[in-house]
């Protein structure tokens, strides 16, 4: 496969499987399109401004090399794709944990003041590292305020054990894509704005800032499913 194509390939095989399967009866991910479609676009349009941004500013720079060439905002196009298809699979995950195991449940108040506590301790002692402090920084405001606010606090508690453990899962592709994506590399880092910890050739920050995506996701998408059900 020529390398201008490398992009491209990953966005159709983080999409494949999850598309296909949406169609599984007992997850039947393909009727929750009215709550998939309003939550993917809310979320993705602020993860696209986070990017251009980052990448105005050379927080991370794409390889063209392995990419088609045309962009946008000078993101390329792949990267539209790219939030599309992953917090599509993400959420595909989330939905097929949720419906073969629906009274899955962990330690809830441990995992979320593990969670709350490290990402507040990261923030303080690295805001000199713009994606480090940016995106513990967006965690700790999001999960103390969700807190904060009983209604919401209530439907994130019945829904964490499986957000939490569908991001545990999310990290398994995500080691195959982010990895080809940061080993050849496709997206370049400044390390200057991270910890310089990274998992096999991933940036921890990744994977992070891949549960902050669904920390915001999953509560919009329930909330719109919600609505969908008290219409009908």
């Amino acid at each position: 496969m020529p390398d201008r194509y490398l992009y491209t390939f990953l966005d159709v095989f983080t999409i494949t499987g999850p598309l296909i399967l949406s169609f599984d009866k007992k997850v039947a991910f393909y009727k929750d399109w009215k709550g998939l479609l309003p939550s993917l676009a809310i979320v993705s349009l602020f993860y696209l401004i986070w990017d251009v941004w980052f990448t105005d500013t050379g927080i991370w720079e794409f390889n063209y090399r392995y990419l088609l060439g045309p962009k946008l905002f000078n993101l390329p196009l792949e990267e539209y794709g790219f939030f599309l298809v992953v917090p599509y699979a993400c959420l595909f995950i989330y939905r097929v944990w949720q419906s073969y195991f629906p009274k899955w449940e962990i330690p809830n108040d441990l995992s979320y003041s593990v969670l709350v506590t490290t990402s507040v301790v990261i923030t303080l002692l690295n805001l000199d590292k713009t994606y480090t402090a940016v995106t513990f920084g967006l965690i700790s405001i999001s999960m103390l305020g969700y807190r904060l606010i009983p209604k919401i606090w209530k439907e994130l508690k019945k829904n964490w054990s499986h957000l939490f453990t569908a991001w545990l899962i999310s990290i398994i592709p995500m080691l195959y894509v982010n990895g080809q994506l940061t080993i050849k590399p496709v997206l370049i880092y400044n390390n200057m704005e991270n910890l310089g910890i990274r998992i096999f050739s991933i940036p921890v920050e990744d994977f992070f800032y891949n549960f902050l995506y669904m920390l915001w996701m999953i509560p919009l998408f329930e909330y719109f499913n919600k609505r969908k059900t008290k219409r009908l």
